[in-house]
């Protein structure tokens, strides 16, 4: 069961960490990419409005789940932990641990959905090279989205992993 609640979140994590590559901030481009973004500026708005829509959507339920196993599973077991005599630090460390790196996600997806507002407000039909500097900045901040979530699931897979050693030495 909690192999398949891994699984699950990694397979829905995919979505961020689909990232495109991230470029260096002092972007120069070409008279050609320029025009380009310029000519093709409707399209590039509404897939990144999409984008928004499905990142959105991805954020409420990571959040949803990391809430719930915050919740409802490590709070519990340590505390059930604690009150039972039992010693297993790295549990404790791993629920801090965790707590930080929801945290983290939190503040680096709203840096990331700010970025990305921006950058739908722009006006690539006017402004492409300021548009394509705000695409990279994006991207980057995408990338530590996509980073965080790797992290929470790194660290919830040591969790199951903890739990079923915890559970091994207490049969």
């Amino acid at each position: 069961m909690k192999n398949r609640f891994i699984i699950l979140l990694a397979s829905f994590s995919a979505v961020f960490c689909l990232t495109m590559p991230a470029f260096a901030t002092d972007v120069v481009i070409t008279e050609k990419q320029s025009a380009d973004i310029s000519d093709y500026c409707g399209t590039i708005r509404q897939n990144l409005k999409n984008l928004q829509r499905t990142d959105a959507r991805a954020r409420t339920y990571f959040g949803a789940i990391y809430e719930t196993v915050s919740s409802k599973y490590l709070k519990p077991l340590n505390l059930r932990i604690v009150n039972n005599d039992l010693s297993n630090a790295t549990l404790l460390k791993l629920q801090s641990d965790f707590a930080e790196a929801r945290m983290d996600f939190s503040e680096d997806y709203i840096k990331y959905s700010k970025s990305l507002e921006e950058l739908i407000s722009t006006d690539c039909r006017i402004e492409p090279i300021v548009f394509y500097k705000k695409l990279v900045e994006t991207r980057e901040k995408r990338a530590v989205v996509a980073s965080d979530i790797k992290t929470l699931n790194d660290l919830l897979t040591s969790v199951v992993k903890n739990t079923e050693n915890l559970k091994e030495t207490l049969k």
